[in-house]
C-alpha cells in the first residue's frame, strides 16, 4: 500500500494479477474478520505490523464449465507451495508453469512439472491430456 487512505481494492487487484485469478475470488482477512475492498488501512486502524491474509476462493464448477476454464492445482514439494490456477482447456501448460514460477518466486529455477507421472514440456494442452478441474500437477526442482 502506498498510503493509508488507498482502498484495499488495489491490494485485491494486485494479488488477483499475481495469482492469475479473478479479483472477485480474492478475500482479505484480518484475523477472522473479512475486510471490505472499499475499506482503507486508515479506516481499519491498521498499522505496519498488522498482517492481512489473502485467500483465493474456489470458483463454482458451473462457472468453470461455462467458461471452459479448468481449476488446476500446482503443488511443489513443500506444503505451502500450492497454487490454484485457472486455465483455458486450449491454453498451453507453459502459461500455468510461468504463473507458478512467478507466484512462488522461482523464476529462473530449473523446475520439472508432472501430471499423472508424465513429465510436461509446457507445449501440451489440458484438453489433450484429459485434464479436469481439481487435477494436480506436481512440481520438482
Amino acid at each position: 500500500m502506498r498510503n493509508s487512505s488507498e482502498p484495499l481494492q488495489s491490494v485485491v487487484d494486485h494479488m488477483a494479477g499475481r495469482l492469475g485469478v479473478s479479483p472477485s475470488r480474492i478475500l482479505l482477512l484480518f484475523g477472522e474478520t473479512e475486510l471490505s475492498p472499499t475499506a482503507t488501512p486508515r479506516t481499519l486502524k491498521l498499522g505496519v505490523a498488522d498482517i492481512i491474509d489473502c485467500v483465493v476462493l474456489a470458483s463454482s464448477p458451473d462457472v468453470a464449465e461455462k467458461s471452459h476454464l479448468l481449476q488446476l492445482r500446482v503443488q511443489g514439494k513443500e506444503k505451502h507451495q500450492l497454487l490454484e490456477v485457472s486455465l483455458p482447456r486450449d491454453s498451453p501448460l507453459k502459461t500455468l508453469m510461468s504463473r507458478y514460477e512467478e507466484a512462488m518466486g522461482l523464476s529462473g529455477h530449473k523446475l520439472s512439472f508432472f501430471f499423472d507421472g508424465t513429465k510436461l514440456s509446457g507445449k501440451e494442452l489440458p484438453a489433450d491430456l484429459g485434464m479436469e478441474s481439481g487435477d494436480l500437477i506436481e512440481v520438482w526442482s
